[in-house]
């Protein structure tokens, strides 16, 4: 009888021992309080992705307000942390240590930037905590497979090819130009250019390349012109599609322009005006324009609308998205938050669709890459206008 006892106030003990070692594990993770859960992220306020930067803040800023006005996630409230990092690989390290060391993220959300992610990731990884959901396209930050990497966006790679692929058969172009920022962002297009041509049994009549930041593009242009081109394909985020576009209009010079998601923004279409009529892009996520929106879709720009008192651009929404996806992953992690709980809860998000209209996003344990899909869009009459649906060069 006294066996049997002591076995149940052992299996007590051992039991208890478990529950507060669960909780202390919780305790102890970095970022992760009684009350509070700290994101950490950076965005760019005063280089050339600015436009970017600000829209981003934006959508992130109102999708925290609102799961934090909702009560948080189990009883926890949001905390996000922002830095700018100008666009700049050197001051996203230094941000990026302050944000790891410092104010003890827990993970790493929605960072602005091919070449600035390329150099804090192995920071955020090293540390090993979640590395989320960057603003660029590239595949990078999806592969190699890492169980702390997970990755948003269709990669450039393929909603270049996708889009090409599209326009060479559609219109039947032979002699197509690429015009690329000279680091891993121009890289990825390059490549999805030279790739899709090879396919169609053709190769770039002309390549020519910018450094990151330029704002004269006249001698790339007037180069392409030179070769031909009457396709240009181009790795260019805002400024730098307007740059080329006016390079291309003083020279009298009127090809067909073709660009990836990165410079599918609501500020090319608002700031190009006639100059960017008629501009080719890929595209994830629809513009929100409240004619034609779902009524969930039509709620949200209204929120957004009385809460910032200007309309919603793409960036803005892009940011919400991202910190609500966060969430979610957070929310399937449980009470007993753990940088593991909280992987496999983003593991758990399967074929979700939104209201943006993104196609169906799913996570499990070998990819952590949301979509490969991407849709054409063009410039007509001063906004952008979807011309397919989802589609993948493969199929």
């Amino acid at each position: 009888m006294r066996w049997k006892t002591a076995r149940r106030v052992l299996a007590t003990v051992v039991a208890s021992a478990a529950l507060l070692g669960a909780g202390s594990a919780a305790a102890q993770t970095q970022g992760v309080s009684d009350n509070e859960i700290v994101l950490g992220t950076y965005l760019d306020f005063s280089g050339p992705l600015a436009t970017w930067g600000n829209a981003l803040r934006t959508g992130m800023e109102m999708a925290v307000d609102e799961a934090n006005a909702s009560g948080g996630i189990h009883g926890r409230k949001l905390r996000l942390v922002i830095e700018d990092s100008g666009y700049d690989p050197k001051k996203a390290v230094l941000v990026t240590q302050k944000l790891l060391t410092r104010d003890q993220i827990f993970a790493m959300v929605g960072s602005l930037g091919t070449v600035t992610g390329a150099a804090t990731m192995p920071m955020v990884l090293k540390r090993g905590l979640p590395h989320l959901f960057p603003v660029s396209p590239s595949d990078i930050f999806a592969l190699p497979f890492d169980h702390l990497k997970f990755a948003y966006f269709t990669p450039y790679y393929d909603d270049v090819r996708t889009s090409l692929k599209y326009l060479l058969k559609a219109k039947g172009f032979t002699r197509v130009g690429v015009l690329y920022q000279d680091d891993e962002f121009g890289a990825d297009i390059l490549k999805a250019a030279q790739d899709q041509l090879a396919e169609s049994g053709l190769k770039p009549v002309s390549t020519t390349s910018y450094k990151r930041g330029a704002t004269d593009f006249s001698s790339q242009i007037a180069r392409l012109k030179a070769d031909g081109a009457e396709l240009v394909v181009m790795s260019t985020v805002v400024r730098e599609t307007l740059g080329a576009m006016t390079a291309a209009r003083n020279l009298d010079w009127k090809p067909t322009f073709l660009t990836s998601q990165a410079a599918y923004s609501s500020a090319v279409a608002a700031l190009g005006k006639d100059i960017t009529e008629g501009l080719y892009a890929s595209g994830m996520t629809p513009i929100p324009y409240a004619d034609g929106a779902s009524p969930q879709l039509l709620d949200w720009i209204k929120r957004y609308k009385t809460k910032y008192n200007q309309d919603p651009s793409f960036e803005a929404v892009v940011g919400y998205m991202l910190i609500a996806t966060t969430g979610m992953g957070l929310t399937n992690a449980g009470r007993e938050l753990t940088v593991g709980a909280f992987v496999a809860g983003l593991e758990k998000i399967r074929d979700y669709k939104n209201i943006f209209g993104t196609p169906p996003i799913s996570f499990t344990p070998t990819d952590h890459l949301a979509s490969r899909q991407s849709f054409l869009a063009q410039i007509q009459n001063g906004r952008w206008v979807p011309l397919t649906g989802f589609m993948h060069y493969k199929n």
